[in-house]
């Protein structure tokens, strides 16, 4: 292995690795291609036989740093033990009194864990969902990029009145940084008022926020809305925040009363008809693993490709998902749609995300300036008529996360000093 050091013309040092395998996204995989870094920036993404690597790391993939546009870090502490269930509503019980039964060190504990678990599956982005925003100071001190949703519930008058002044003050006090940005979630129509919606999408467009919220994902959240029976019924008075005349009348409704914001996501749509209208710049997040393990009937996730609307892929939490592997999904998709194509799929996990995040001027896809975020992937010792299908194998594995330029994971630090070697501090 040849190992060199190249200086430009500004005498900062530069670095490139040569892969088996570069997936850019915004264009076809490189064979035996070449990504070169500056400065935490990506300098080239080049074909065989345009540069000499400095460092080549073999048999592996270099794709970009994965995207989880949809998560809740402080629901880490649940894994295995709410097992999803027919009823939608006992699950959700279960998962309430769990979060009444944790101290805030206990939930700091639980983010830092998914956290620690996010970033040893390979990814570098993450919209995190934030009962109280408590994730920010996790995820401000975190080398990955992040959006924290500030979490708004309130379905009777009062609570949202409640809720909007909190949000209002935590948005004041909370301003974006070069690693985590703020966002707002209206938790779900079954949980905020219809007025609650309307503001929260006047003050995400205000301050230019994101705005997500969970939509149309069980049956009986459409019963409430467009019938207003159901179990859900049951769950809201049990909990002493039953008003109907805060709800709005139909999942349709939501869309429409966040169309204003300037970048919104539609979490689950498990239950939304595919030709339901999305608004330009808008994203549909899917959770495959999450959907699958409720039951659920087919997701029109296809329908809204095909339509044009962008979906991006989430994890849920650990209260629904075995782990927090956007790769993960990514492989359950590729398994269960044999005809939905390996770029498709790769998009969702990347790009995609970082589009529905803001953050698609920085990251998601390997591009000249962007941040240099990115995955090692081992791949297996066999050969694919589609590069793809290597990277989505069992057999693949998350070797190495580097953010920036700088690795912030290693699966096998002796194994890689032994293969690796480097020419600059800034790597490995």
């Amino acid at each position: 292995m040849k190992v060199s050091k190249s200086v430009c013309q500004n005498g900062e040092s530069s670095w490139t690795l040569g892969a088996r395998w570069v997936f850019p996204i915004d264009g076809q995989p490189l064979e035996h291609g070449t990504l070169t870094l500056r400065g935490g920036r990506i300098l080239a993404v080049e074909p065989c036989g345009s540069r000499t690597p400095d460092t080549d790391i073999g048999n592996a993939a270099l794709v970009p740093g994965f995207a989880n546009a949809h998560t809740h870090l402080d629901l880490s502490g649940l894994r295995n033990k709410t097992p999803p269930r027919a009823d939608f509503t006992d699950w959700l019980r279960a998962v309430i009194q769990h979060r009444r039964s944790q101290t805030r060190e206990q939930i700091q504990k639980d983010i830092e864990h998914g956290l620690a678990e996010s970033l040893a599956s390979g990814t570098t982005l993450l919209g995190d969902i934030a009962a109280q925003g408590l994730s920010w100071p996790a995820l401000c001190g975190a080398p990955l990029r992040s959006v924290v949703f500030y979490e708004l519930l309130g379905l009777p008058r009062a609570r949202a009145h409640q809720a909007w002044a909190a949000a209002c003050a935590w948005v004041r006090q909370h301003r974006p940084t070069s690693a985590c940005r703020p966002g707002l979630s209206t938790h779900a129509p079954y949980s905020v008022r219809t007025s609650l919606f309307r503001a929260a999408a006047s003050l995400a467009q205000q301050y230019h926020l994101p705005l997500a919220t969970h939509l149309a994902e069980s049956f009986a959240e459409l019963r409430l809305l467009t019938q207003q029976q159901g179990p859900f019924v049951t769950f809201l008075k049990d909990l002493g925040v039953w008003d109907s005349e805060g709800l709005v009348d139909k999942p349709e409704t939501v869309i429409d009363l966040h169309a204003k914001a300037s970048a919104a996501l539609f979490v689950h749509a498990n239950y939304l008809h595919p030709s339901t209208t999305i608004p330009q710049g808008a994203t549909v997040v899917y959770c495959p693993r999450t959907h699958a393990a409720f039951g659920h009937k087919p997701h029109p996730f296809c329908e809204f490709l095909a339509a044009g609307v962008r979906v991006a892929l989430g994890t849920d939490s650990l209260a629904s998902n075995p782990d927090l592997s956007v790769l993960n999904e990514a492989r359950y998709l590729h398994e269960e749609f044999p005809d939905l194509s390996g770029e498709a799929i790769l998009r969702m996990a990347t790009l995609s995300g970082a589009e529905a995040l803001g953050w698609q001027d920085e990251t998601g896809s390997l591009a000249v300036g962007k941040s240099a975020d990115f995955t090692v992937l081992k791949l297996p010792n066999t050969d694919a008529g589609n590069p793809h299908d290597l990277i989505f194998s069992a057999a693949a594995a998350v070797d190495q996360v580097y953010i920036r330029g700088e690795k912030v994971y290693q699966a096998d630090a002796t194994a890689a000093a032994a293969r690796l070697r480097t020419p600059s501090r800034r790597q490995p």
